[in-house]
């Protein structure tokens, strides 16, 4: 490294980071939330792939329906997604308390499962001699040994003080010091084999108000988010009671109103199992009644029917479940955004729904049209010959122009997003002239990438969208308040949705 004896000028040649970035990336990341089996409780946890989930949270369980979902996301394409657990009154964590090496032995370390749930019940702790001073603490569940911590000590000045190593490093569980009477080294647990958790419970169905609390979450997680309630969709079958309903609409309708509410979220939300064409538009309607409140339904969309997929966990030959599709849906939603952009509606031949081998009910042509035209529509999945099983629609709940299609309304989001991240650096800049060419620049160059990926409509960047930042809107008295204005205009890529052939017989001779 130079070293710098005098004044003067100096120079020297150094490489500088370059970071290449997607303008169509829309970052969205998913998010879920859920009962399942294990994790933590306190705060949404990313995951990035379906082994990873299967660590944190458990796998596939017909107790924990949500699981499916995780499963069905990961197969459609998704990648990132935040998942938050929800437990129900009575959840508790498994323990076992471990007794020291005293003659009479008493209780010196009691070892708590990491979170709550009857999972805990199948881990066992087991004791070893490492030295006269230290110990080896061996944790076990169902398959075997899943963590072994060596060269423990009971001393709280020690580096390896079994309660500061454990707790930092375990995955599985938390170790409390019972600070036992016994002096040192026989206030170390006793190797007496293997102890078995217990008293670990999963709780009872989590109330609305749980699920509500589970959403707020979320709200320091600064990027865009699509968001579904896991368990909500089995809240309610065909035939159940009408306080089922009820409660499955409040649910789907929380969700909707925290993405309407948040701005930067994209709701998505299921019919029960079991509907015709139209209940299910019916259950839609619903859903939307109950977040009118906090949004217009530009920010949420729904798919219908259920789809068929093998079932994993049935011993039967070639068995199949039946799944909720917003989950695929949300998949697609993540794929489409990283192989085409987020301008690109997450429908077509090409949306085909992984490992769906058939449809809970087959829709007739003027059922497709019943739920493309309903006030809140509802998205169709189809089998399509040559195809296979797609998503066919590319709607929100708001059927009116500008708020009607997906891709309009997550370009929007987007967007709005990324320029507010692109001027963050104008904060506390001399509000003048320079600044502002700063800004046409920066958003300019921005807007101009997403046009030529093909995110604007416009044969030219002066069709696609303009940057306004000058006097024009930047007065004296606005400068003195410490306002600048930015005015953008965008014009965002719509779908083809209806492709309109028109075909006339030739009567007499042709001509071009």
């Amino acid at each position: 490294m130079a070293t710098y004896s005098r004044p003067g000028v100096f120079i020297s040649e150094v490489a500088l980071p370059q970071s290449v970035e997607s303008a169509n990336n829309s970052a969205s990341r998913g998010a879920f939330v859920g009962k399942f089996a294990k994790g933590p409780t306190t705060s949404p946890v990313l995951v990035t792939s379906w082994y990873e989930f299967v660590k944190t949270f458990g796998g596939l369980s017909d107790s924990f329906p949500a699981t499916w979902a995780l499963y069905t996301f990961f197969a459609n394409g998704g990648r990132q997604v935040y998942v938050k657990r929800v437990v129900g009154t009575g959840a508790a964590s498994a323990t076992v308390t471990l007794r020291d090496r005293a003659a009479t032995p008493v209780s010196t370390l009691t070892l708590t499962a990491a979170n709550a749930g009857a999972w805990g019940n199948d881990l066992k702790a087991e004791v070893t001699s490492a030295s006269a001073t230290t110990f080896n603490l061996i944790i076990s569940d169902a398959s075997g040994v899943v963590e072994q911590h060596n060269d423990l000590s009971m001393s709280s000045t020690s580096s390896r003080y079994v309660v500061s190593y454990v707790n930092s490093s375990s995955s599985y569980v938390l170790v409390t010091d019972l600070n036992s009477s016994t002096a040192a080294p026989d206030d170390q647990p006793e190797a007496a084999g293997q102890k078995i958790f217990t008293s670990g419970a999963d709780g009872s169905t989590p109330a609305r108000a749980a699920y509500q609390t589970a959403l707020a979450t979320f709200d320091p997680i600064n990027s865009p988010i699509l968001i579904n309630n896991a368990d909500a969709a089995y809240a309610f079958a065909s035939g159940g009671t009408t306080q089922d309903r009820a409660a499955a609409v409040l649910l789907q309708g929380d969700v909707a109103s925290y993405a309407e509410a948040r701005g930067d979220a994209f709701a998505i939300v299921d019919p029960p199992a079991g509907l015709t064409a139209a209940e299910a538009i019916t259950y839609a309607a619903d859903v939307k009644a109950a977040f009118a409140a906090s949004g217009d339904g530009g920010n949420t969309a729904t798919y219908y029917p259920w789809v068929a997929v093998p079932d994993q966990l049935s011993a039967a030959t070639a068995a199949t479940r039946i799944l909720p599709p917003g989950p695929a849906a949300m998949g697609k939603f993540l794929d489409t955004d990283a192989t085409r952009g987020v301008f690109k509606t997450p429908a077509g031949f090409a949306t085909k729904v992984a490992s769906a081998v058939a449809l809970e009910r087959s829709l007739t042509n003027a059922e497709l049209d019943s739920l493309n035209v309903a006030s809140a529509p509802v998205n169709a999945i189809r089998n399509v010959p040559g195809a296979g099983i797609v998503i066919m629609g590319g709607r929100t709940m708001n059927n009116t122009p500008g708020d009607r299609y997906i891709n309009v309304r997550r370009s929007m989001i987007f967007l709005k997003k990324e320029l507010t991240d692109r001027s963050a650096f104008a904060v506390f800049e001399n509000n003048s002239e320079r600044l502002w060419n700063q800004i046409r620049t920066a958003l300019g160059n921005f807007l101009r990438d997403y046009w030529s990926q093909g995110g604007l409509r416009g044969s030219t960047p002066a069709q696609a969208f303009y940057v306004k930042c000058d006097s024009s809107n930047n007065s004296p008295a606005q400068i003195l308040s410490g306002r600048v204005n930015i005015e953008i205009g965008v014009a965002v890529e719509y779908p083809a949705e209806f492709i309109v052939i028109s075909i006339g017989q030739i009567t007499g001779s042709a001509s071009a």
